[in-house]
């Protein structure tokens, strides 16, 4: 008995050793196909990273040369004519081009669709445009109004970053300081502040001035590198102002009329000194600062201004200032300056083509009420929905009126048809 116990025991033993082995055997394999799918994937992202080779033909170069000479002398038809001829035969710098006549609507009607197209096909390559191919796609998917399109907006602006277009870290400072596409991190706000700060991005340095300086958000204030920040920025913004770069004297007027980061001693004094710098951008052509203008002359004395103002803001909207367009079709609802109402629907309309959210609002209010055009409840809750899907906050309070409305008609609907069936039965 005690031979045969002995017996198992060793057969037991011998059983655990092979199960042991098997064990061991089975669990490096595993380790050996979890590695190898590692590399294989870092392959896969390296490769991505590198991109597909991008043709180079001198002749091609010279062509997509002159088509943005062109672009830039009027000749936009001719441009895009040059761009697609390119682009269709697999060339990225004539897709980004493209894409960009796309989206501006240089020789072209505007298509933001087949803009972000040629630019999904233009990163695949690895070429001069790229990062800034990603870039002009996450700034796409901000003008839409997917529930999603922030959190992909902040990819392709990370991989614009990767790929040395550092002007997307002002944009990832921005998503991460307001929490859009992410939750709010203030910390990695002020790292991508940083980054473009770094590489002398003004608008960088006030928005990270501006969260040190007020202590936004609850963050810890630093008044004194807010101050450096600040005189940084002015500095920067002064000088290409000068040198005519529209958005430089744009910014300049801002800080000035806002008064916030920038106080001369009296309201009087920014005023004046607003003005100086937004009348400058609106003379280079920038339809912002003409909107701002407008809007600035009418607070400061509309009964003297608001024939200037309203010359500013047709002007600002006929540009495509979506929020230009919207101040008129206000204007025109509220029957100011001996404007006509039943004009405002065009400005919205205009507002809404240009993707203004508070364009959205009053006409969906306009469709709503029904007064100056037909009444259309649905029309009233698409709209609203559009807006509230780009982040509007009083669209969406608006929109959840319309929808309990639009419920409440639906179950009324219903109780009428139900108490006719019943009269009918009972006649029957």
């Amino acid at each position: 008995m005690k031979e045969n116990h002995a017996g198992f025991g060793k057969a037991a033993m011998n059983k655990d050793k092979l199960l042991a082995k098997h064990y061991a055997i089975t669990i490096a394999i595993l380790l050996m196909v979890i590695v190898s799918l590692s590399i294989y994937f870092v392959y896969l992202q390296y490769q991505d990273n590198q991109g597909k080779s991008a043709p180079i033909v001198a002749e091609v170069k010279e062509q997509l040369d002159q088509a943005r000479a062109m672009q830039k002398q009027g000749a936009l038809e001719e441009s895009v004519d040059i761009f697609e001829h390119y682009a269709l035969q697999g060339y990225p710098d004539a897709m980004f081009f493209l894409a960009r006549a796309y989206e501006r609507g240089w020789g072209v009607p505007p298509d933001l669709d087949k803009a972000r197209s040629y630019l999904l096909n233009a990163v695949q390559y690895n070429f001069s445009y790229r990062g800034e191919s990603a870039f002009q796609i996450g700034r796409l998917f901000q003008k839409s109004a997917g529930p999603n399109c922030n959190t992909i907006a902040v990819d392709w602006f990370k991989k614009a970053l990767q790929w040395n277009y550092v002007k997307a870290s002002l944009l990832l400072g921005i998503h991460y300081e307001k929490g859009l596409g992410v939750e709010q991190n203030l910390n990695k706000a002020i790292f991508y502040y940083e980054i473009a700060v770094q590489e002398g991005i003004a608008i960088a340095a006030l928005k990270h001035a501006r969260l040190i300086v007020t202590g936004k958000y609850g963050y810890t204030k630093d008044l004194e590198y807010g101050e450096r920040l600040i005189s940084f920025a002015i500095e920067r913004l002064e000088k290409d102002a000068n040198n005519g770069k529209a958005s430089a004297a744009k910014t300049l007027g801002r800080l000035y009329r806002d008064g916030r980061l920038v106080n001369l001693g009296s309201k009087e004094k920014n005023n004046i000194t607003a003005i100086y710098w937004l009348q400058l951008a609106s003379d280079l052509g920038d339809a912002g600062a003409m909107h701002d203008l407008g809007r600035l002359l009418i607070f400061i004395d509309e009964i003297k201004n608001h024939k200037q103002a309203i010359a500013l803001l047709k002007k600002s909207a006929l540009k495509g200032h979506g929020g230009a367009a919207t101040t008129l079709g206000r204007m025109h609802i509220q029957q100011k300056y001996g404007l006509n109402s039943k004009g405002a629907i065009a400005w919205f309309e205009q507002g809404v083509n240009a993707g203004h959210t508070g364009a959205m609002k009053e006409l969906a209010i306009v469709y709503h009420d029904g007064e100056l055009a037909s009444k259309s409840l649905v029309k009233a809750i698409v709209l609203l929905q559009k807006a509230s899907n780009k982040g509007h906050s009083a669209s969406k309070r608006l929109l959840n009126k319309y929808l309990k409305k639009q419920r409440k008609l639906k179950k009324t609907k219903s109780k009428k048809v139900e108490q006719y069936d019943s009269e009918i039965a009972l006649k029957s």
